[in-house]
């Protein structure tokens, strides 16, 4: 197996999986060869060219936003070309044979670069549009894109094989968009705080990698590094992937390194201008597997919320229902770092975990009240606060030298064999899983005995 790419966010064996597993829904190139192809330099193009080949190509995202792009047509921008405080917006839809698809064409190794807007670089307004190997945003506050690297507010469209980088929130989820895809992408630094005010508020915000407040998102194979921010409020803020609203999601095999928190959840009490409640079908269903958490700068693996500590008032953010968290591999040697927290009187109602590895400093696992915990393997930690069976306190002997493969097993692992149920027909690295013999291991990985 080749070691993790840090440019493409994936190994080769995984990007070829990906391809294929989501080949009716990400590959490229699925529209007709009839359909209508358009170019975009920003060195050499010219906005009254027709756009229709390399040598007519337009200079300029403004001119490609304004086009109105039919089903099945595809945007390339040349490799090595950058776009400072253009937006690249599509409203125009696709469809599921016949997507909207912007990539890349050109010789050069360097990605085309769209920074610099206030609100969003690539906004997709519209549905099954699948945007690849861009490179959205800029790690520094000249030309960032301030709020979202991508907005997603249409349906069923694929983000793929980008980089992204320097946003308060990489990629952005809205409200009501339904079935989108995030996979392979490299988010590097996405590190910038939309709201970070001196008065102790309790509502800074910002520094997240993938914000999720839309449903039923698929959130796989990526890379996420960075995304922790000084916060007045909080200290540090950020987040790999952080629900806020949504439901149904699926985050799975990606690999994160030094974000302030993989993920929390939470959901919201407030209403509308019209008075009507901003998070109507609250945020449940959510599912993490397959994730490998790590880095001397995170603080935890998973934050989440029931509805209210006895004698408390309700807590603002929950309840959060039925997530369920299986066969990750969390490693965080930070002093005071936490596994899985769940308060505010969680319950079963609100967590499930099993067949997890974590090993912290402070507390792995935080609920009292929750009893589905099972098959996972704590260690390390000062604290342990919930209940469960068929759990085990145990070094899990993580490979901490194999830079390729973070928290691969050792041999001799308890995790080896310690899990019940097949989750998955891979692990993080796209080996497969057997499990034929009724045993799988814990954690992300499958040990290659």
């Amino acid at each position: 197996m080749s070691g993790w790419n840090l440019r493409t966010g994936a190994t080769t064996a995984t990007l070829a999986l990906v391809a294929t597993t989501l080949a009716t829904t990400v590959a490229p190139g699925t529209a007709s060869a009839a359909a209508a192809v358009y170019y975009v330099d920003s060195v050499n193009g010219n906005d009254s060219a027709l756009g229709t080949s390399e040598t007519t190509a337009w200079k300029t995202l403004t001119k490609a936003t304004a086009a109105n792009l039919p089903q099945g047509a595809k945007l390339l921008l040349k490799r090595g070309s950058r776009w400072k405080g253009q937006q690249l917006a599509i409203t125009e839809s696709g469809s599921a044979q016949a997507p909207i698809v912007v990539d890349t064409y050109g010789t050069s190794t360097a990605r085309p670069i769209i920074s610099g807007d206030d609100e969003a670089c690539v906004s997709l307004g519209g549905n099954h549009i699948e945007v690849y190997n861009l490179q959205v945003g800029v790690p520094q506050d000249d030309g960032r894109c301030k709020w979202a690297g991508v907005k997603v507010t249409g349906n069923d469209n694929v983000i793929e094989r980008n980089y992204i980088t320097g946003a308060a929130a990489g990629v952005y989820i809205a409200p009501k968009a339904q079935y989108n895809a995030v996979t392979a992408n490299d988010f590097v630094d996405n590190n910038f705080m939309s709201k970070n005010t001196e008065e102790p508020r309790n509502d800074d915000s910002g520094a997240f990698a993938i914000l999720v407040q839309g449903d039923n998102t698929d959130i796989g194979w990526n890379e996420f590094r960075g995304s922790i921010a000084d916060s007045f409020d909080y200290g540090l803020d950020g987040a790999a992937v952080e629900i806020f609203l949504g439901s149904g999601n699926r985050i799975h095999h990606n690999i994160s390194v030094d974000n302030e928190t993989f993920t929390e959840l939470g959901t919201s009490h407030d209403v509308d201008e019209d008075g009507n409640p901003v998070d109507p079908d609250g945020t449940s269903g959510n599912v993490f597997e397959y994730n490998v958490i790590t880095g001397p700068k995170t603080g935890a693996a998973l934050v989440t919320r029931g509805p209210q500590e006895p004698g408390e008032d309700p807590d603002p953010n929950g309840p959060v229902f039925g997530t369920v968290f299986r066969n990750n591999s969390v490693y965080l040697p930070q002093a005071g770092s936490q596994g899985v927290v769940c308060d505010a009187g969680c319950t079963n109602a609100h967590l499930s975990m099993s067949q997890n590895i974590i090993q912290v400093t402070a507390k792995t696992a935080y609920g009292p009240n929750v009893t589905d915990s099972h098959h996972n393997v704590f260690f390390g930690a000062t604290q342990h606060q919930m209940g469960g069976h068929d759990n085990i306190t145990a070094d899990p002997l993580f490979n901490l030298s194999n830079t390729a493969n973070p928290l691969s097993l050792r041999a001799g692992s308890p995790a080896i064999d310690f899990g019940i149920t097949k989750f998955s027909n891979n692990d993080v690295t796209g080996r497969a899983i057997d499990g034929s013999d009724g045993a799988v291991d814990a954690g992300a990985y499958e040990y290659d005995k």
